[in-house]
Order: C-alpha cells, then sequence, then structure tokens
C-alpha cells in the first residue's frame, strides 16, 4: 500500500521537469498530507522502486540499500 513518508536523508539535489499535470496533483496531495512536495516525490518513486521488477537490472543491490 501506498504511504507517504518524510526522508530526512533526501540529501541529493536534481532538477526535473514534470507534466504540469502531474506537478499540480502532487502538490495538491503534498498540501492535504501536510507534506513537502520533496517527500511526496521521494514516496512515489520509492513506491514505484519497491514494486517493480528489478531483476533485470545491474542496480538492484544499490537500490535495495
Amino acid at each position: 500500500m501506498f504511504e507517504i513518508s518524510k526522508y530526512k536523508d533526501s540529501n541529493v539535489k536534481l532538477s526535473i521537469r514534470l507534466p504540469e499535470s502531474i506537478d499540480n496533483t502532487l502538490r495538491e496531495i503534498a498540501k492535504i498530507e501536510n507534506m513537502s512536495f520533496n517527500n511526496v516525490l521521494v514516496s512515489c518513486i520509492k513506491y514505484a522502486l519497491d514494486n517493480t521488477d528489478l531483476s533485470k537490472y545491474d542496480v538492484i543491490d544499490f537500490i535495495k540499500k
């Protein structure tokens, strides 16, 4: 089940481009959940990685750490 968590160890800065509809949705979720946009985005990415078959990638051990 998808849950939004607080991530205190998020220290890599990057710039991404999102479709406006995704940006709006994530910002609305962040507002409703009283969480930062970053926490919502990281939670979504973590959920996607946790629920994806990563066996065909060489980075499995790196991602699971």
